[in-house]
């Protein structure tokens, strides 16, 4: 029997819930090995300790294709064979190869290298781009005042392929660089995707609403404040991961949504959040560093290379969320950040597209946007570490040494007991002088190692 096309999506969105949240429990109880074994260096924030990543379970990845695929066949069951077939084909190349990587990490604790992991994903994004424009599917957007068809013309396959495969490898990269931080990932897309639906329509959307589903069952078993300690040291109790195989499958999803629906012009707007994980990761790991390296050269007073931690870099560390982990923020407290500043970008840039008054729309759209700028220049600006005397101690402390009402702009990340770092930390005029956080973390070496000689 047919079903009202209002509804479909609804009905098909309630199929992948459901499918989600029971299946994710019998592959726990079916592969219970499934579980990343890869161990991560530390390399990317300097003085953490090197430590495995708890063996997570990866199988919430496989499940979720599963139930995507079972959403996008209730469709064309309910729908008489009208069902988002294509932006699935485009997904599951994505899938594939995380699941390839993830795999890889189960078995050898060694995921795929980062030059050819960026490389696939680059091929994948354009045979993805390469589909949706050879199947005539951005026509079907053309005509929404979101949609970049409208304004350049369906025919402009350059220009729409150039933007087109921005915000899928962008998206697809920015999901699979949060999928390790307990819930981030799953609980952003289900933010994003229900803003689309909303916007689009459970039966424009029906992708969108589809994914929505999907991502928020995952949620379920990977919730933040259940299981996410509250505490680095502390180990990680999420039930069931993404993996690679989850995040880029979302991340591909996401993008191809906000596409296919008529709202790509949109997308960067409400997703600036967690755009900027891969956006973090290009401008500093693959354009910044390499740059300054290039130009400067950089040396310690030893002649050896100057370690890029302590470059003029934007951030701590990238991804954005390693940056706000070593501000002193743990697990729980970054991802309830990006997901209240996705929220808040999403809202805004909804209700700007049912306003009649388009000075309203404007300006409901400029705060969409400044959302993920604020984000991004709120995280540089915290960026410093700085030393203050706290009673007897002294305290090493990321932030701003400021406070505004009750709120401090900063956060203790250590007390140093040694008095002999408390001595030069006076002598030298160090108490709270901001500084990089990675050199002060040297002078506090340098010291240390003096007093011992």
């Amino acid at each position: 029997m047919k079903i009202d096309t209002h509804l479909t999506g609804l009905v098909a969105a309630a199929i992948t819930l459901t499918l989600t949240l029971i299946m994710i429990r019998m592959a726990l109880a079916a592969f219970p090995h499934f579980r990343s074994r890869e161990i991560k260096t530390g390399a990317h924030k300097q003085g953490v300790e090197i430590r495995p990543q708890g063996k997570l379970p990866l199988i919430a990845g496989p499940v979720l294709a599963l139930t995507l695929l079972a959403g996008v066949v209730g469709t064309a069951v309910l729908h008489q064979g009208t069902a988002p077939w294509l932006p699935m084909a485009l997904a599951t190349g994505f899938f594939a190869f995380g699941l390839i990587d993830d795999i890889a990490k189960v078995r050898r604790g060694r995921g795929v290298r980062e030059g050819p992991y960026f490389t696939v994903i680059t091929i994948l994004s354009i045979g993805a781009v390469a589909l949706l424009i050879g199947s005539g599917t951005h026509t079907k957007a053309t005509g929404s005042v979101y949609a970049l068809s409208t304004y350049v013309g369906p025919s402009a396959h350059v220009l729409l392929s150039a933007w087109y495969l921005a915000l899928i490898i962008g998206t697809s990269l920015a999901a699979s660089f949060s999928d390790g931080m307990d819930g981030l990932t799953a609980g952003s897309t289900t933010i994003l995707m229900l803003g689309i639906t909303f916007v689009a329509g459970a039966s424009t959307g029906a992708w969108a609403t589809i994914v929505a589903a999907g991502a928020g069952g995952v949620l379920v078993s990977n919730w933040p404040s259940r299981w996410s300690p509250t505490m680095r040291t502390k180990p990680r109790y999420a039930r069931a991961y993404l993996g690679d195989s989850g995040a880029l499958i979302l991340g591909a999803s996401m993008a191809t949504a906000a596409i296919v629906a008529g709202f790509d012009l949109l997308w960067p707007l409400i997703a600036g959040p967690l755009l900027l994980e891969g956006f973090a990761s290009l401008v500093q790991s693959k354009l910044i560093v390499p740059a300054y390296r290039r130009i400067k050269a950089p040396l310690t007073d030893d002649g050896s290379p100057l370690p890029h931690q302590q470059f003029p870099l934007p951030l701590l560390a990238s991804p954005l969320h390693y940056h706000w982990e070593l501000l002193g923020l743990d697990r729980l407290q970054i991802t309830l950040l990006f997901w209240s500043t996705t929220a808040l970008a999403t809202v805004t840039g909804v209700l700007a597209t049912f306003m009649e008054n388009s000075t309203t729309t404007v300006v409901l759209l400029t705060i969409s946007g400044l959302v993920g700028l604020a984000f991004w220049i709120t995280a540089m600006w915290l960026r410093p570490a700085f030393l203050l005397m706290s009673g007897d101690s002294l305290a090493l402390m990321h932030g701003r040494p400021l406070s505004v009402g009750p709120i401090r702009l900063f956060k203790q990340i250590e007390l140093i007991h040694d008095t002999n770092v408390q001595e030069a930390a006076v002598r030298d005029g160090m108490i709270e002088r901001t500084t990089n956080a990675h050199a002060l973390d040297e002078w506090i070496e340098r010291v240390r190692q003096t007093a011992c000689s």
